[in-house]
């Protein structure tokens, strides 16, 4: 064979399997496609699958007890305050910020509206009032500081955590106790509507009027798009600074909601009103994240979230879990979470 037809031979023969430039071999079409579909499955659907299976898991240990509509509505109304602060904070968070001040700013909301009772004469009203201005005010102070200073949100809002507490245990004369409510503010959560109990209400109005801002309101799509990308956000216009500011206050308005709904149950002020309210609501807005496979904070994962959290607290407590469990199995529940969560946003 001459060189000529050596080398149209080599160019036209396939390439040896045994080669070491040979491709590996690829799986066919359909393996490949019901693959990715299993993928798409798994971060679609994986934390309302574990959802159900958690309430199927207490139903069964516990049915006489959990299964009773006199339960389900006391998750709704233990989910009620993790729910308005998981909000807040889903638009703090779509900001790409953090907020660790709420529960000082719950407490020191819930002694100014308390305080204006007993020390002073006012009625619910004007307690309610004054407790909304303060978390109102709060926020605007963590806002202006992490925003329009260009502070870490997270040391200021931590830092600020710790001075609303401590205003909050002086205007108490040190961590008292204080009970003298007027019966019109404590009808504020007790009463019902259409037998549904009034926190439960709140929840659903605060809810509705945060999916409203975040879905059709310019302050929505501008939050999101910082959230996504700050530096084109910024280059196309938006007030990021200011944004964000309104975002802590949006924050601030709902702690002061949840204090007065808090302080209204009990009755009274009490230093650790805020109590295991830290964690719950960050669990609620992250695990919105891998709801559906989102990728990105939104209110509707977050009532879902708030719903998990709460259902899981309930069905430990009715099977008999000691309180470090509970706070064991949450924090474990929040790293997972926060892995899922990450999966989802990478793949979104």
């Amino acid at each position: 064979m001459t060189d000529q037809a050596h080398k149209a031979t080599s160019l036209t023969e396939p390439a040896s399997p045994t080669s070491a430039n040979a491709p590996e071999p690829q799986r066919p079409d359909g393996a490949r496609t019901g693959m990715a579909f299993g993928r798409h499955w798994i971060q679609r659907y994986a934390t309302l699958v574990g959802f159900a299976i958690m309430v199927a898991a207490f139903w069964i240990a516990e049915p006489a007890v959990f299964g009773t509509l006199d339960n389900m509505r006391s998750i709704l109304e233990l989910a009620a305050p993790i729910l308005i602060l998981a909000a807040g904070l889903t638009v703090v968070l779509s900001n790409g910020e953090f907020d660790l001040s709420f529960p000082g700013l719950i407490g020191l909301s819930a002694v100014v509206g308390v305080q204006l009772m007993s020390d002073h004469g006012a009625n619910a009203a004007v307690a309610i009032v004054g407790a909304l201005a303060v978390g109102l005010a709060g926020g605007l102070v963590a806002g202006f500081l992490v925003s329009l200073q260009r502070a870490s949100s997270f040391i200021v809002t931590l830092a600020l955590q710790t001075v609303f507490t401590g205003i909050a245990l002086g205007l108490s004369g040190g961590g008292s106790t204080i009970a003298d409510v007027t019966e019109g503010y404590i009808s504020v959560t007790f009463n019902r509507v259409l037998g549904v109990p009034l926190p439960i209400v709140y929840a659903a109005v605060i809810v509705l009027a945060a999916f409203v801002l975040m879905r059709f309101t310019v302050f929505g799509r501008q939050t999101l798009a910082i959230g996504s990308n700050p530096g084109a956000a910024r280059l196309a216009g938006i007030r990021v600074g200011q944004t964000r500011m309104w975002g802590f206050v949006v924050m601030g308005l709902c702690a002061g909601i949840a204090a007065v709904i808090l302080s209204s149950q009990t009755g009274q002020f009490s230093p650790d009103l805020a109590g295991g309210l830290f964690i719950p609501p960050f669990v609620a807005a992250f695990f919105g994240i891998s709801v559906l496979a989102a990728g990105r904070f939104n209110v509707f994962g977050t009532t879902v979230g708030a719903l998990f959290v709460a259902t899981l607290q309930t069905g430990l407590t009715i099977v008999g879990a000691d309180s470090y469990l509970a706070n064991i199995v949450i924090g474990a529940v929040l790293i997972v979470i926060l892995f899922v969560a990450a999966q989802s946003r990478t793949q979104a």
